[in-house]
This record gives structure tokens, C-alpha cells and sequence, in this order.
């Protein structure tokens, strides 16, 4: 009895094995599905609150302004489109609107950053932090 059934079992066994490289592809597109559904979907990016907000525009807008002696151009306009990142961040959370975004580079998107600045200030936003020196 014993051999007709390790006879059994070892055909199983390389049937299994040969079926698992024959379908590898589709073996591992199930195992993506299954994996996709008992996961739990990724967490929402969360959005820094309107303090953050200010607190990283005062700090990028004083590097955007008044950038270091001898600052590359490339980390110049990084920090320009940082400074346009943290607008409209900020439009999007005080429900300003918000053109700056998608614009191109030149004289349009400058003018579109004063207005949005402006708009942002008048919702409230503090973009000059008050210094103790000054009375």
C-alpha cells in the first residue's frame, strides 16, 4: 500500500512544481490581485496645516527675496517653484483662487505670484514675520 501511494505523491508534487514555472506570470498577477484586495489602501497624503503653511512660506519667501550671494540659478528657480508650491498650497486651504499653477515661466507668473500673494494676505495670511526689534 505504501508504494502506490508515495507513487501518488510524487507525481503530485512534480505536476505542482511543473505547473508553478509553467504559470508564473499568472500565478504572480493573482498573488498581486489577492495581495491588492486584502490590503488596506494607501493613507491620504496629509496636508500641513495653515500654520505650517505660513511658517514654510515665511521661511522659503526670505530665500526666494533675498537669495545667498553666490547661489546657482538652478537652486534659485527650485526655490522659486518651491515658494509657487507653498502659494498654492495655501490658495487651496484658504479657498483663494489659485492661476498661479500651470502657468509658464516670465512676466505673467510673476504678476500672477503678487496677486495671489495679495489674495492670500487679505484672507489672513501673514507673510512678514513681525520682528521684536521693530516698535
Amino acid at each position: 500500500m505504501a508504494g502506490p501511494v508515495a507513487l501518488i505523491l510524487c507525481t503530485l508534487m512534480l505536476g505542482a512544481a511543473v505547473g508553478t514555472v509553467l504559470y508564473q506570470a499568472e500565478l504572480g498577477r493573482l498573488v498581486r490581485r489577492v495581495r491588492t484586495r486584502v490590503a488596506p489602501p494607501p493613507a491620504a497624503p496629509s496636508t500641513p496645516s495653515i500654520e505650517e503653511l505660513a511658517a514654510a512660506l515665511r521661511r522659503v519667501r526670505r530665500e526666494v527675496l533675498a537669495p545667498a550671494p553666490g547661489t546657482p540659478m538652478a537652486r534659485r528657480r527650485g526655490t522659486v517653484a518651491a515658494y509657487d508650491d507653498l502659494l498654492a498650497l495655501a490658495a487651496q486651504a484658504l479657498g483663494v483662487p489659485d492661476l498661479l499653477t500651470g502657468m509658464r515661466e516670465g512676466a505673467d507668473r510673476d504678476a500672477e505670484r503678487l496677486r495671489l500673494e495679495h489674495l492670500l494676505r487679505g484672507a489672513g495670511l501673514v507673510f512678514d514675520q513681525p520682528r521684536s526689534d521693530r516698535l
